[in-house]
């Protein structure tokens, strides 16, 4: 069972790794279509990394889904392929620097949210849950059950330790 200050901690880290984010989307690339980026918020950005692959900066590629948000080149497709400065989504490799790299991966969530932004959940609002679910079942079954998934309670989780921290 984890303590109060262990959970703080790990909140105060999931801060950070979300300011990493959002520093990322901040200079990261842009749609190569000129989409405006929205999406979910920087915190909510963090939790989708956090309970992906626990932010793992390194992760390569598994099963077609690539980098710390493990995003498959369909869903990099859907996005509008955007790429790292300089680089060009037909150019071979295009899919993999961009989705390896923290910056670009963010980018790539963010565009395909405006994509597939919908109330998933049906509560009357499109917010973070929704991006989550979105995020993992794709934006046409995201209404599907996904309480029992490890994924979706480290999101949760995730999510509520960094609530609690900004009251």
């Amino acid at each position: 069972m984890a303590t109060t200050s262990s959970l703080a901690t790990a909140a105060v880290l999931l801060l950070a790794a979300a300011a990493a984010v959002a520093s990322a989307v901040l200079t990261g690339s842009s749609s190569n279509k000129g989409d405006v980026l929205q999406g979910p918020d920087d915190l909510c950005l963090g939790c989708i990394c956090e309970a992906t692959t626990n932010c793992n900066l390194t992760f390569g590629c598994s099963r077609g889904l690539c980098g710390p948000l493990l995003i498959s080149q369909p869903y990099w497709k859907d996005a509008g392929e955007p790429t790292l400065q300089g680089d060009s989504p037909q150019r071979e490799g295009a899919y993999f620097r961009c989705v390896r790299d923290p910056y670009c991966a963010a980018a790539t969530v963010r565009q395909y949210m405006n994509k597939f932004a919908q109330d998933c959940n049906v509560n009357g609002h499109v917010e973070c849950d929704d991006f989550a679910r979105i995020h993992y079942l794709g934006g046409y079954q995201c209404n599907l059950p996904m309480e029992s998934l490890l994924y979706y309670q480290v999101f949760r989780q995730c999510l509520n330790s960094v609530q609690q921290l900004n009251g």
